[in-house]
């Protein structure tokens, strides 16, 4: 597991930039060694009204002089001949071929004590520098670290179920991932994957605290293709992963470019929820940003439009984002469309340089047509690509993490009513025409001062401007009806030609309880 941690003091190590030391431990290449190895929703956001201090980690809690992980707590768990760890690693793409690293901070260049490092940062701080090389993939770059060695001074696995799921304070300019490392052998067998969750960046909310049941970490779906894959890892994966922990990691894979960061405390669920209570203010009280579709901070690319699906499309969902406008009306993220050739990957790079989908839009009409700007994602694609028609109404509704200067439509378009459902299934979809974005049932996200979470429930979907569709009552239905024939979920801006304005979209959530 730590071979990548010592292919990273190679050649290509510069001075500031830490490296691992035969123990794992993470030393620096400047002329004084930084020996600071020796450091002796569905997620949550932890409620500012709560008595219990977020940064209390159990695990590891460096505001209260805590210089070392405290897995030794849990020693009970610990394998016959094993000792605990907790020593800080470096985790690089280094041993892929390429040449990311963590630089530390200029001021703490050349310490030898590590007490210096933790207390001038109140945590782990560094910039992850990553660089693209050769890489096929992202570049990538963070710190672990190991439960337990045994006499020969290997990790091994650790039982740490009775955590019931880890909590971590931290800052970051980058959307990082939190991975269960099982070694080098399992990692192996499961093509280098890893159970892992993501966390949002923090650029303007200063530090955050994230709680994740085991049963949040995942596997990426891809491992399902890869030959001779246990099927025992391809459900439960995460309580599973806890089982036999080896190591725990703190990464950021993301564009070229440089990130700072800094982990303030990390702690057990168990002990979290402990302090917490059952009181409102407990960690299941404290979801105001659901996201369990699609989280913009975290770096997600796609909606998770298959989380609750029945059999029927789970595996045909996409939930790819796409826009749409009249002839003249625009958006400001098309200044991305040179890189891509008009193919709609632009959306991945607002997302990066957003922490979601950001954009101006400019309302140009007609005398004919009021204007139109819209933006939505595709709910499932069939065998040949077309849309398909699905029921979601197992969702219970929407939330919408958002802000805004100028009102949003959020409407269910489904396919046309007089197809039935069977042809509907193979793709059919109606034609878009002039007063398409009037006729199905929507509800209209408010202008804001600033972010906010609004949740509707399905009934709250009205068809409220059929008397701007010609002949708008053969269009009139119900919003079950709809709910069981949806081909996307769209984000629709009109108005008058000359309107314009900013909005910002940064999570979305179904509003089951």
């Amino acid at each position: 597991m730590n071979k990548k941690l010592y292919t990273a003091c190679g050649a290509a190590a510069i001075a500031l930039v830490a490296c691992s030391d035969d123990n794992g431990r993470l030393v620096g290449t400047s002329v004084e060694p930084n020996t600071i190895g020796e450091l002796s929703s569905s997620s949550v956001d932890t409620p500012s009204s709560s008595s219990f201090d977020a940064r209390e980690g159990d695990l590891w809690n460096p505001s209260a002089g805590g210089f070392s992980l405290n897995v030794a707590r849990y020693a009970a768990k610990l394998p016959a001949n094993a000792k605990a760890d907790g020593h800080w690693t470096l985790e690089s793409d280094a041993e892929k071929g390429g040449t990311s690293s963590v630089v530390w901070p200029t001021n703490l260049v050349g310490v030898q004590d590590e007490r210096t490092v933790v207390e001038s940062c109140e945590g782990i701080c560094g910039t992850v520098s990553l660089a693209k090389y050769s890489l096929t993939y992202n570049p990538f770059a963070g710190v672990g670290f190991t439960l337990a060695k045994d006499d020969n001074g290997k990790p091994v696995p650790v039982d740490v179920t009775d955590w019931e799921g880890v909590c971590m304070t931290y800052e970051s300019e980058a959307a990082p991932a939190l991975e269960l490392d099982l070694g080098d052998s399992v990692n192996a067998l499961l093509g280098e994957a890893l159970p892992a969750v993501a966390l949002p960046k923090t650029i303007t909310t200063g530090p955050v605290t994230k709680c994740f049941k085991w049963s949040d970490f995942k596997y990426p779906a891809w491992i399902a293709a890869i030959a001779g894959v246990p099927e025992y890892w391809l459900e439960n994966s995460g309580e599973k992963a806890a089982k036999q922990l080896v190591a725990f990691r703190f990464v950021i894979s993301a564009s070229p470019g440089e990130y700072k960061f800094n982990i303030k405390s990390l702690g057990t669920l168990a002990d979290f929820q402990a302090n917490q209570g059952e009181s409102s203010s407990s960690a299941e009280a404290a979801v105001v940003n659901p996201a369990d579709l699609w989280d913009g901070a975290a770096g997600d690319k796609t909606v998770k439009t298959g989380l609750y699906a029945d059999d029927s499309w789970k595996s045909l969902a996409k939930g790819k984002w796409y826009d749409y406008t009249d002839q003249n009306s625009s958006f400001g993220w098309w200044k991305y469309k040179a890189y891509d050739d008009h193919k709609g990957f632009y959306f991945e790079q607002v997302i990066d340089e957003c922490g979601g989908l950001c954009s101006s839009v400019k309302l140009v009409g007609t005398s004919e047509v009021d204007p139109v700007a819209l933006f939505g994602f595709q709910l499932a694609n069939n065998e040949s690509g077309v849309v398909k028609a699905v029921d979601i109404t197992n969702w219970n509704g929407v939330c919408v993490t958002y802000k805004t200067d100028i009102p949003i439509v959020l409407d269910l378009d489904p396919v046309s009513l007089e197809v039935d459902f069977d042809t509907a299934s193979a793709g059919f979809v109606v034609e878009e025409d002039d007063y398409e974005i009037y006729k199905w049932p929507s509800v209209t996200l408010p202008v804001t001062s600033g972010e906010s979470t609004m949740c509707y429930a399905w009934d709250d979907f009205k068809q409220a401007y059929l008397d701007k569709v010609p002949n708008g009552e053969k269009y009139k239905t119900t919003v079950e009806n709809v709910l069981k024939r949806v081909v996307t979920i769209r984000f629709i801006i009109t108005g008058k030609a000359g309107d314009k304005g900013n909005f910002f979209l940064k999570a979305l959530g179904t509003n089951r309880k």
